[in-house]
Formats: C-alpha cells, structure tokens, sequence
C-alpha cells in the first residue's frame, strides 16, 4: 500500500487588499545590494494543505509567488498594500515587509544571507545541541557506574567520552549559532527623494 493515500489541498486564496488609490497604486523600486542575484517576489496568495497517509495527518502550508523583478530592479511595482520579501539563488529568504506608505520611489537597502550557511549553522546547533545534551547525561551516568575490574566507582572510558562528546558539542554550537545568525537576509526602505521615473519596466518572472 502506498504511503501517502490521499492529498487534499485547500483553495489558495488571493490576499486581501483594499482599493488602491491613485497614490498607493504603484511604486517605483531600486535595489541596492552586493550581490546581483537579490530578487524581490511578491506573495500572490496562500493556503494550507493535508497530507493523509497510513502513519497519520499532516498539514502543511501553501504559499504562491511571483518575482517582481531583480537587482538593481527600477522598475514600477504595481500593489505596493501586498506583501513582499526578498530571495533569490543561494539567498536567505527575508521576513515579509509592505511597500505601503513608503513613498512612490524608495530604495531597498538589501544585505543577503546565504542559505547554505545558514542551513549548515541550523544543522551545527542541532547536531551540537544533541552532542551537549548526551556528554552532560554520560558524564551524570560515569560517576555512578562501578566497573568489575578497578572497582572504581568512576568509569575512565565513559568519562572521556562524556568529556568529548561536550567539547564536540559545544564547538558545533559556537559555529552554529554565528553561522545561522549572521545569514539572515535584512532589508530596509528608504524613500527616494524627487519623483519616481515614468513607465513601467517589463517584469522578469
């Protein structure tokens, strides 16, 4: 029998905005970052799923996006009230932000992440977490163990490998934690002055 048997997904749904005026309409964007692969997307709509199998119910979050454009972007953005974020190849994906009330021609200000580092400090502080947490229960268990042969009431071999598995882990966690926190992408908005420049630019989807 396979494993998952059913796959039900609920209907996306288009995220709600209020009518635009003539000055929320659109906005003229810049992108400013070191990297030429930073793209802004749009979130379109989203939605949640569930996945029933013979192990039991999932659910699980949908979302759909298109990209607006990518760096350095100039471009008039339509639907400044949706909300954005910025991604690309490699790139940490940023928190969502509004392009409303921003003004009509900002800049995004963009310092990306990488999101293979960031994923390898995830698996460090995980992996290292673990390694702590066992070389802390080991090293509790040696000094209440007797070994047959010393009659000691301290087992060598078990300490040092609770010693290790401590050390181990606690240097996992100290290339973890920069690693993941370093790798977020941040985004600021910075109104332009002077107007925004006129037509719009074709999209790159």
């Amino acid at each position: 029998m396979s494993l998952i048997l059913a796959l039900s997904l609920a209907t996306t749904a288009p995220l709600a905005s209020a009518p635009s005026s003539r000055n929320d309409a659109e906005v003229q964007v810049n992108i400013q970052s070191d990297s030429p692969d930073v793209s802004l997307f749009r979130v379109v709509s989203e939605g949640v799923g569930s996945i029933a199998s013979s192990r039991g119910m999932a659910t699980i979050g949908i979302v759909n996006y298109a990209r607006e454009c990518q760096a350095p972007c100039n471009m008039r953005i339509l639907e400044p009230r949706s909300e954005f974020f910025i991604g690309g190849n490699g790139i940490t994906p940023s928190s969502r932000f509004s392009l409303l009330d921003q003004g009509r021609n900002v800049s995004l200000h963009v310092r990306p992440g990488s999101s293979g580092l960031r994923a390898t400090g995830w698996y460090s502080i995980v992996v290292g977490a673990s390694a702590a947490l066992a070389g802390g229960l080991l090293l509790g268990l040696s000094g209440s163990m007797q070994t047959e042969a010393t009659g000691s009431t301290d087992d060598p071999f078990m300490r040092k490998l609770s010693i290790g598995s401590l050390i181990g882990g606690g240097a996992l966690l100290a290339i973890g934690i920069p690693l993941f926190a370093f790798n977020g992408t941040d985004v600021k908005v910075v109104a332009n002055q002077g107007p925004p420049d006129t037509g719009r630019g074709s999209l790159d989807l």
